[in-house]
């Protein structure tokens, strides 16, 4: 497995970029949807370089830049997170985490039969005229 931040990222020329592009026929690796032209877009590791995924052509391909983008990359980060909590607690880096028990509030000192007492519910409704 490869760690976060080791994977070293290409340059992305237009020509990449176009390369990509046409690689997927205009499709959003994410979605399934044809990316419009016009329509933003950008280039998306289908496999995240924080998850192992390496910086070619293979691994990329174009996604719609407002709709998927923060849907894969929100899923990426948590995958990616728990992935690393994962392998620490593994190799012995961290502690699993103890349950802690709470005490609870301490308990009422006033007995029940003192406690505040509501006004009958009559009280409460309006008055027929």
């Amino acid at each position: 497995m490869t760690d976060v931040g080791t994977t070293k990222r290409k340059s992305m020329t237009p020509g990449r970029r176009l390369r990509i592009f046409e690689n997927h026929k205009g499709v959003c690796v994410t979605c399934g949807l044809p990316i419009k032209v016009g329509e933003p877009w950008f280039v998306e590791h289908i496999r995240a370089l924080e998850l192992g995924g390496e910086d070619v052509d293979a691994n990329c391909g174009p996604a719609h830049q407002i709709s998927c983008k923060a849907v894969k990359d929100a899923d990426d980060h948590h995958r990616a997170s728990k992935a690393k909590r994962v392998k620490q607690r593994h190799i012995g880096i961290t502690a699993p985490k103890q349950k802690i028990a709470s005490r609870g509030f301490p308990q009422s000192t006033k007995p029940k039969n003192e406690r505040a007492q509501l006004p009958p519910r009559q009280l409460y409704r309006e008055e027929q005229v």
